[in-house]
Order: C-alpha cells, then structure tokens, then sequence
C-alpha cells in the first residue's frame, strides 16, 4: 500500500470513529502516525478537513467533500488491485537473467528446457558472464550472484552454500618447491579471479588462526573462471576455484588440491550463491516463477 493510499484510509477511519486513537488501533499503526497522515493530507490540499476538539473529531466542509471523493478514489484502487491480481495468475512474457558463465553452464542449462515446459508463455533471455551487471541499468530481471552481495537493495534468496579449494596441475606441483602452509604460496604463481578491480588476497584459516596471502600482480587475475581453470590445467599456478566450478578436474586427477587441511576462501567472494532481484520486481509473475522454480530445486543446484 503506498502512502497516499494508507492516508486516505487512515483519514476514512477517523472519520467513522471520529477518533484518532481509534482509528490507528484499527489500522494498526500508532496514533501519531494517523495524526501525521491527516496532517500531510491537509497540508496538500491547503484546507483542513477535520475539526478537532478535546473531545469529539468531526469533519469540516472541505472534509465531507473530501470524504466522498476519497472513497471514489479508494473504491477504484480496490478495482484496479482485484483486476492486476488476476491478470498476475498468468505466467507469460519476457524474463531476462543474468547468470556466471560456467554456473550456467553446469547448473542452469540443465534446468532450461525444464522450466519452459512448466511456463511455455514465458521467453526467456539468458545472459552468461563472468561480468557483474547492474539490474536495473542494464535491464535485467534476475540475476545469480556467487560470492559476497554488496547491493543492499537487492531481494536475494539463498540457493546454495559454497567450498572454496586451491588446486594445480601436477605438472606444475612437480616442478615447484612443495607447498606445506600458507606461506610457502608466497613463492608461487597465483591465479585469481576478479569481481572488482580491488587488490585481492587468499585467505585460509586453520584452528582458528587466519593467514592472508596477497595475490595481486601474482601471474594471472581474470574474470573469465573458464580460463582461469584451464591456465590451473595447463600448469600455469595455483588456482583458488570454487569446489563445484572443478569437481570433475579434481575427481579424474587433472588438478590436485593444495592446503588440504585449511579452511579456503577469497576476500573478495567468501559468501554463498544467490538469485537477487530488485524490489520493484517481487510480485513480477515471471519473476517469482524463476526464483521459486530454482529454491523448489535446491538440492540439485547444491555446490557445497
């Protein structure tokens, strides 16, 4: 309910009560809020619509032409809300969404084909990119965030928790000095992602003690987690991946997990993963069909 609404239902409710205790009782909002609703009402229109008294509340005469013009005015907002909650039933039209290029590929397109057999009126536009947008600039309707969520704005709805490993090729493990703690990285090449252009650093905690490893300048930083891991593939470092982005490289032996033993995460992304939205987008029907088709899907998206 926006503003004006609640204050010409507030103003509604005095008038039947002929009071303003009452009336916020009723409405459920504290009677200072139902005399600064009235006031603002009278303010705007530059005449008073009530006329109060230590005991009684009664309307003025521009408030009993007010009275009949606000009721008009709320009777057609009652209409034009029962027609728009109808028309919302119908699942149908554009749904733009922006999703990391390799979560896309290995947990979205999957569910694809199974969402437009669910919502067949619905065109969906998918964008995959390591490159966060901007919502509302750049015309998106939801997006999947990995990593931490700076924008406040935001609605976000946890999808999944999120491992962080560091791995290498075992060409380059082979031909480096070992890597046994944290400091030993200090002597090595780094392969790190970038969200942001802020200076990055690794951070493993192990029995509650934290060592930063700075990763700037360090060999290869890129957005791209693709090449990220096939630079880790190809010996080029160490990468710090998510444990979902290279399960399988780990699984057949390609990339060897480094620092077992200790707890790994980025300053930068240290979060889980999310479908945001913005605010003006949570009754979009579209838009809740997509974030409640993925949270129904949970178990299959999980990347822990």
């Amino acid at each position: 309910m926006n503003e004006l609404t609640q204050r010409l239902r507030t103003f509604l409710k005095v008038v039947e009560h002929q009071s303003f205790n009452a009336a916020a009782r009723e409405l459920d909002i504290a009677s200072s809020t139902a005399t600064r609703h009235i006031n603002h009402l009278e303010r705007q229109l530059g005449e008073s619509l009530l006329v109060r008294t230590t005991r009684h509340v009664r309307l003025s005469p521009a408030g009993e032409r007010a009275l009949v013009r606000f009721r008009a005015i709320l009777d057609e907002v009652d209409h034009l809300t029962g027609e728009l909650e109808l028309l919302s039933e119908r699942v149908a039209g554009p749904l733009r969404l922006s999703v990391p290029w390799r979560y896309s590929r290995l947990y979205i397109a999957p569910l694809v084909s199974e969402f437009m057999q669910c919502y067949p009126e619905v065109t969906l536009d998918i964008v995959s990119s390591d490159q966060r947008v901007d919502l509302v600039e750049d015309h998106f309707d939801v997006a999947i965030r990995i990593g931490h969520l700076e924008d406040s704005s935001l609605i976000a709805r946890h999808i999944s928790d999120q491992r962080f490993v560091l791995a290498a090729a075992p060409s380059y493990l082979a031909a480096q000095p070992p890597i046994q703690q944290p400091q030993d990285l200090e002597q090595h090449r780094l392969l790190t992602f970038s969200y942001t252009t802020a200076n990055h650093h690794w951070r493993l905690i192990r029995d509650g003690r934290e060592y930063r490893i700075s990763a700037r300048a360090r060999a290869l930083r890129t957005n791209n987690a693709d090449i990220l891991t096939q630079a880790a593939l190809d010996g080029a470092g160490v990468v710090v991946q998510p444990l979902w982005a290279i399960r399988d490289e780990l699984a057949s032996g390609c990339l060897i997990p480094v620092l077992e033993g200790y707890q790994v995460t980025a300053a930068e992304f240290d979060t889980g993963i999310h479908v945001v939205f913005a605010r003006e987008n949570q009754h979009n029907p579209r838009v809740r069909a997509w974030v409640d088709f993925l949270l129904a899907r949970r178990e299959r998206l999980s990347c822990g």
